[in-house]
């Protein structure tokens, strides 16, 4: 959170309607080393990250339609930057058959130069630097990370999808629908 703080904020009186919690080895993680957190609350953290209650379809506008308002009703915004903005990949699952959840399975800044050029800053695990990607268009962005995270062919559940701040990111891959 701590590269993009100036351009989010979280309200102090968040709901938080969360799934299964698959946050305790941040958490913990977090406890041990709170400075992590660069600055954030461990609250404002799990507004962000916690999973969220979602319904049992593969429709990945239905699940879009849960994230904003998920993210709404936890005070969730973004201050509009067309240079900076928040990419976040998110995961279907169905932890049981009564439950089904969407939570973040990985988030980066992506930067946009003036010559149009995209940069995407992410962090892959706690012990690893932050690295910085260049790509020539979201597509290519998209694909990237796609290529990473959509792993689970003929399931039950929705594929990955990527919001760009509360929206959805708008690319013209085939892993968007």
């Amino acid at each position: 959170m701590n590269l993009f703080g100036d351009f989010l904020s979280v309200s102090a009186d968040s709901q938080i309607n969360a799934g299964e919690d698959v946050l305790f080895v941040d958490e913990e993680a977090l406890k041990t080393d709170p400075d992590a957190l660069g600055g954030s609350s461990l609250a404002d953290f799990r507004a962000l990250y916690s999973s969220m209650k979602a319904e049992d379809t593969t429709e990945i506008k239905r699940h879009v339609q849960t994230v904003q308002e998920e993210w709404a009703s936890r005070g969730i915004t973004f201050r509009e930057n067309e240079r900076i903005r928040l990419l976040t990949v998110f995961f279907h699952d169905k932890p049981t058959e009564e439950e089904s959840l969407l939570f973040v399975g990985h988030v980066g800044v992506l930067l946009t130069a003036e010559d149009g050029t995209l940069y995407f800053v992410e962090k892959v695990a706690f012990q690893e630097p932050y690295r910085m990607l260049r790509f020539a268009d979201r597509t290519a962005l998209s694909d990237y990370l796609m290529g990473k995270y959509d792993t689970s062919w003929g399931q039950d559940t929705a594929s990955p999808f990527i919001m760009e701040n509360d929206k959805l990111m708008d690319t013209k891959s085939p892993h968007s629908n």
